[in-house]
């Protein structure tokens, strides 16, 4: 190979680097997302069933070490129930991640909320949205729903 190919070769790489190979061949840190949000959430409308209202929340998110993987907390609905979820975070696009937890409610037993979505940076605050299912649930008018959510 002469020393203009060299070059040549050297400037597609150097521009591929540039254009964000990186960011699909180096490993990237995970969001950063500990701290103290608001939400709401909404059933899914469901035929023969009353139209869903939306309801609000809070959630206090806590993070492993380092930004890791693993996240738990708890969710404070606007009646004041507690619940304490545990669940993971993984790499999605653009800066964004992934988020899936769940949680349980002792009434009825055996019935789990499992939620996931995305949390992404807007504005310098961390803003998820997403879906849950409800399993185990009793009542059909409450099988899905969405939420959303914004640190403050």
């Amino acid at each position: 190979m002469n020393r203009g190919s060299k070059r040549l070769v050297l400037a597609i790489v150097l521009t591929l680097l540039a254009a964000g190979l990186p960011a699909q061949v180096l490993p990237l840190k995970l969001c950063c997302v500990a701290g103290e949000y608001k939400g709401s959430h909404v059933l899914d409308q469901m035929a023969n069933c009353p139209v869903p209202a939306s309801e609000s929340f809070t959630m206090t998110l806590l993070q492993a070490k380092g930004c890791g993987a693993n996240v738990w907390g708890k969710i404070v609905d606007a009646a004041g129930n507690v619940r304490d979820f545990v669940g993971t975070l993984s790499r999605g696009l653009r800066g964004c991640c992934n988020f899936e937890a769940k949680f349980s409610d002792p009434h009825p037993a055996g019935h789990v909320i499992k939620l996931t979505g995305t949390f992404c940076m807007t504005l310098g605050k961390w803003r998820g949205k997403g879906t849950y299912v409800e399993v185990n649930s009793g009542d059909p008018c409450k099988k899905t729903g969405s939420w959303k959510l914004e640190q403050i």
